[in-house]
C-alpha cells in the first residue's frame, strides 16, 4: 500500500512564529502545486471537520486558493484565498510569507475581505516592505474582480467543477 507524497510548507507571519503545514500531494503542474488535507480545525465557514480542502499554490502569483469539498468530494461553494509571496522551494520545503490579506468566499461567489487591520499594522511597523504590500493589494484587487465575475483561476474551477 503506497502512501501519498507529503508536501511541506513554511510561512513567516507578522507578529507570530513561523507556521508549518503538511498536506498530501494531488498534482504538481508547471507553475502550480495542488495538495489536499482533511479539515481538522474550525474555519470561519460552516464546515464539518471531515470536509476535504484542496489547496492550489501558484508559484509565480501572490496567492493560494483553498477549495472546500464535502465528504463525497463535491464542491461546497466555499473557498479561501490567502495572499502570500511567491513560494520558493528550499530543501524540499515550500516557503513564503503570509501577507495577511485574504478572501472568504461563500456560495454564489459572495465574499468578504479578511486581515485588513493586521495588513495595515504590518506595513506601518515595517514588517512588510512596500513592494510586497503593493503586490498583495494588486493580487487582492485582481482576485476580487475575478470573484465579482463569478469565477476563480481556471485551474481551480477545472479541478473543483470538472
Amino acid at each position: 500500500m503506497s502512501h501519498p507524497e507529503a508536501v511541506r510548507f513554511e510561512f513567516r507571519r507578522y507578529n507570530a512564529s513561523r507556521r508549518f503545514y503538511q498536506n498530501d500531494l494531488v498534482a504538481k503542474l508547471p507553475g502550480l502545486i495542488i495538495t489536499q488535507f482533511v479539515v481538522s480545525q474550525p474555519v470561519p465557514i460552516d464546515l464539518d471537520n471531515d470536509h476535504i480542502a484542496l489547496r492550489f499554490d501558484f508559484f509565480d502569483d501572490w496567492y493560494n486558493v483553498m477549495a472546500f469539498l464535502d465528504v463525497n468530494g463535491d464542491p461546497t461553494g466555499h473557498y479561501r484565498v490567502s495572499i502570500q509571496t511567491p513560494l520558493q522551494n528550499e530543501a524540499g520545503i515550500w516557503k513564503g510569507d503570509d501577507l495577511l490579506l485574504g478572501l472568504e468566499i461563500m456560495p454564489e461567489f459572495k465574499y468578504s475581505i479578511t486581515g485588513e487591520s493586521d495588513f495595515l499594522s504590518a506595513v506601518e511597523e515595517g514588517w512588510m516592505k512596500i513592494y510586497s504590500a503593493a503586490n498583495a493589494r494588486d493580487a487582492l484587487r485582481s482576485l476580487c474582480q475575478m470573484v465579482d465575475g463569478g469565477t476563480l483561476p481556471q485551474e481551480v474551477m477545472d479541478a473543483v467543477h470538472g
